[in-house]
């Protein structure tokens, strides 16, 4: 009977094993579920962020562009400015000339006759201006009753 008695002990501790093997593979598979909706979750956040990190990425890439661009115009502007500068600049230097020879002109008759042949020049330099002036008040002057009164000066051209 002792064989029978070892025989039993050996086939429950053969029963016990299985069923611990059993128990391990169950909580085994639990775990191993477990991960994989964890893993999934993971995959699913990473796509998440990748795609924000794309969308980031996009909007970076257009916020250079447009910085870019406005520093391309920048520097074009800049340069219109330059070259506003430049004719404001040259405008000024004809601007100081021109006032120079229109003071010499007008200040030509009252000045004592030294003798240069450039003073009578200028003499007629200053009547010519003079003239013009004259002319072109005579015209304004014209051109202004006229649009007083039309007909006085339909008129006037009819008796002449």
């Amino acid at each position: 009977m002792a064989w029978q008695a070892a025989g039993y002990a050996i086939a429950v501790a053969a029963v016990v094993v299985a069923m611990a093997i059993v128990l391990s593979l169950a909580s085994l598979s639990r775990s191993i579920r477990r991960l994989e909706r964890t893993a999934e979750a993971v995959s699913k956040d990473a796509t998440t962020v990748l795609r924000r990190c794309d969308h980031l990425a996009e909007e970076i890439e257009a916020t250079l562009a447009m910085s870019r661009k406005s520093l391309e115009d920048f520097a074009w502007l800049a340069e219109g400015a330059r070259a506003m500068g430049e004719a404001v600049h040259s405008a000024a230097k004809t601007t100081a000339r021109l006032t120079e020879l229109y003071r010499d002109c007008l200040s030509a008759p009252f000045q004592s006759a030294s003798g240069d042949s450039d003073a009578g020049e200028k003499t007629e330099l200053s009547n010519l201006a003079r003239t013009l002036w004259s002319m072109w008040k005579s015209r304004g002057r014209a051109s202004s009753s006229e649009r007083r009164d039309p007909s006085a000066n339909a008129e006037q051209s009819e008796g002449e």
